[in-house]
């Protein structure tokens, strides 16, 4: 179900603890990729080869922010960033529907705003920082959905789903509490889940599980998404069991989470999208290439692969002409 995928990667909202700022200083950001891969014209040729952009695709990009839903919010430069990026694709022609794993880190040009909250220019930053310019709701979110299109040539997004990252309790505990098996020690920040433990996760627990990672003796977000992956699998499974159980779940479950979101969509159009895409097929997650590498401010960089990143925009968004 569409609305699964949806609660699972707002639940990611978790992600990570987020980089800190940089500093602001203009620059240009640097071209990537083919940016013949634009919408504007119909058949484009590619390598050899003509390719039409697809038709009849729902886009939706799901937004974790790493701030709480009752922060204040000051100026334009502290809306949270957005520490978690999702990009689903659904494709009604195919029924079928994919997601793309977007890294926090990847390096793409974003909209600075001054003070004032007027466009001051481009930087080419960590994608997770587009989020943080704007009001920390809407204008945040319109923002982020610009960058991830910046990042995939130009590829149009439709809608979003932002949470914040105080929702993610709501939703575990929604799911009936996820068990998992411990294969890192959180004990210093709760004393009941130390190293090959087998527990069920309640409240904040499953904000521990999947956000924690400076304290981890592996801190990398390398081995905290695959910690991710294991209760995105678990999450869904039970609720999936809810779903199927009981028509009414879907509204309870966007009811319950509505605290904590902003989107574009309304409750009617994400349910019906839901109940549209019921029977589709889930396609595997797709992540960027690339390499991580630390930039010369000291912060984590992540470099998309970019003939891998244009190979995946064909194949997601466009279809060749035979």
């Amino acid at each position: 179900m569409l609305l699964i995928l949806l609660a699972v990667g707002a639940a990611l909202a978790l992600l990570f603890l987020g980089a800190q700022w940089l500093e602001q200083q203009e620059e240009k950001p640097e071209i990537r990729g083919d940016y013949h891969l634009r919408y504007a014209q119909d058949v484009q040729e590619i390598n050899g080869k003509q390719y039409r952009p697809k038709t009849n695709l729902t886009t939706i990009l799901l937004i974790g922010v790493d701030k709480e839903s009752d922060a204040a919010q000051t100026g334009f430069r502290n809306g949270g960033q957005a520490d978690f990026l999702r990009l689903l694709v659904l494709d009604h022609a195919n029924e079928t529907i994919s997601q793309l794993a977007i890294d926090r880190d990847t390096m793409t040009p974003i909209t600075i705003l001054g003070v004032l909250g007027n466009r001051s220019g481009m930087r080419t930053l960590q994608i997770c920082l587009s989020h943080g310019f704007g009001d920390g709701k809407e204008q945040s979110c319109e923002l982020t959905k610009e960058a991830v299109s910046n990042l995939l040539l130009s590829t149009p997004i439709q809608a979003y789903i932002a949470m914040n990252l105080d929702g993610i309790s709501s939703l575990n505990d929604l799911a009936g509490g996820v068990t998992v098996t411990l294969e890192d020690d959180f004990s210093s920040l709760d004393p009941a889940m130390t190293v090959g433990k087998t527990l069920t996760l309640w409240g904040r627990q499953a904000e521990l599980f999947v956000r924690s990672r400076m304290s981890m003796a592996i801190g990398t977000n390398a081995a905290r998404m695959l910690r991710q992956q294991t209760y995105i699998a678990k999450l869904t499974e039970l609720l999936d069991g809810k779903i199927k159980s009981s028509a009414e779940f879907m509204g309870t479950l966007f009811d319950s989470l509505s605290p904590y979101l902003v989107s574009s969509l309304s409750r009617a159009q994400l349910i019906n999208d839901a109940w549209s895409a019921r029977d589709y097929v889930h396609l595997p997650v797709t992540a960027l290439p690339g390499e991580h590498r630390v930039g010369s401010d000291g912060f984590m960089e992540f470099h998309v692969d970019e003939s891998a990143l244009q190979d995946i925009v064909l194949q997601m968004f466009y279809q060749e002409v035979k």
